[in-house]
């Protein structure tokens, strides 16, 4: 049973598509199902993510060149001592020689893959910055891998909000994603894939609806496909969740989990790993569907993303969100 994308039309002819998490973290994982099916139908892709992981403190990586580092996995343990680390030398020691790594969900992708399907995947993972280097870091991949056409992936609907909303949820790195992706006016197919809905605090749900009726009236929203449990692609995405969030020191995704505990059937307060132990969950059906729409008619509604084209480093943007956030006025909540 196949994930039935609603974008093939948008991708036909495209020669090399490039799978990107948006929001950093695991973001990437939840572009996994997309990356198998479209790599089943014959299409040349590729995957990427704004990381969280401390890539400069890591070795054995492919250096691009600006902030971009390709991740593969490799037949031996490679070298890497997180910066500031709060576990002493012979802690390291000791776990290096079986899950050498705290927080790089890029490179247990990459492991999964290659212990799954024999094959080496780089991931390719850009450095937390502003706008301006990862700008120069998208064209410096898009030209080394002849991208276009680019997939922004955001696990939740943080890319879904303009600004203006009752509750914002945590989306700098979103809307990073979203101001860069948005210039690379040589990429002719850009489109943002969101999956997780509901499954974020911080977040008034009416809002975003009203967001993606308004989206929808505008031809923005590209379609809707949901993952279910007799998906090929879905069970080895559900598949390398889990291995990456067994490794030792890695902290659960709980986008991802609750996009499983969803297809999985489970409703309500359901916790599949003990990191949300104590909170409330409402896990629904919903989280499992994509929501796809066209990048550039998204940034276009974005009432943030112009005053952060110009920004270098991660810290003025959120100054600039608080500041433009004090200013917008603030939709009515809907009850």
């Amino acid at each position: 049973m196949q994930l039935n994308l609603p974008i093939l039309e948008q991708l036909q002819g495209r020669r090399s598509i490039l799978i990107a998490g948006m929001g950093g973290g695991f973001d990437i994982f939840c572009g996994l199902p997309i990356f198998l099916q479209l790599r089943e139908q014959g299409f040349n892709v590729h995957l990427a993510n704004f990381s969280f992981s401390d890539l400069e403190a890591a070795t054995n990586l492919e250096y691009l060149g600006d902030t971009v580092y390709g991740v593969s996995s490799l037949p031996h343990d490679p070298e890497f001592v997180p910066k500031h680390s709060p576990i002493d030398a012979t802690q390291v020691a000791l776990f290096q020689r079986h899950s050498p790594f705290i927080y790089f969900p890029e490179l247990y992708l990459a492991e999964w893959f290659r212990q799954t399907y024999g094959e080496l995947l780089t991931v390719w993972s850009f450095l937390r910055s502003g706008v301006q280097p990862l700008l120069a870091s998208y064209r410096r991949l898009v030209q080394h891998l002849a991208i276009d056409a680019i997939i922004l992936v955001d696990g939740g609907v943080d890319a879904l909000v303009q600004g203006d909303e009752a509750e914002i949820g945590t989306l700098v790195e979103d809307s990073i994603s979203l101001a860069a992706v948005n210039q690379l006016h040589e990429v002719p197919t850009k489109i943002v894939a969101c999956i997780g809905l509901g499954a974020e605090r911080d977040m008034h749900y009416p809002h975003i609806f009203q967001n993606i009726a308004r989206l929808a009236e505008a031809e923005v929203l590209l379609g809707t496909c949901s993952l279910i449990k007799q998906m090929p692609v879905y069970q080895a995405y559900a598949a390398a969740v889990h291995w990456a969030q067994s490794r030792i020191y890695q902290d659960p995704s709980v986008i991802n989990s609750s996009i499983i505990s969803a297809v999985e059937g489970y409703f309500g307060d359901y916790h599949l790993t003990s990191k949300t132990a104590g909170s409330k969950l409402d896990i629904n059906p919903l989280m499992s569907v994509y929501w796809f729409f066209d990048l550039a008619g998204l940034a276009e509604r974005h009432l943030m993303l112009e005053p952060l084209l110009e920004t270098e480093h991660l810290r003025e943007v959120v100054q600039w969100v608080h500041t433009l956030r004090a200013n917008l006025p603030v939709r009515s909540r809907i009850r």
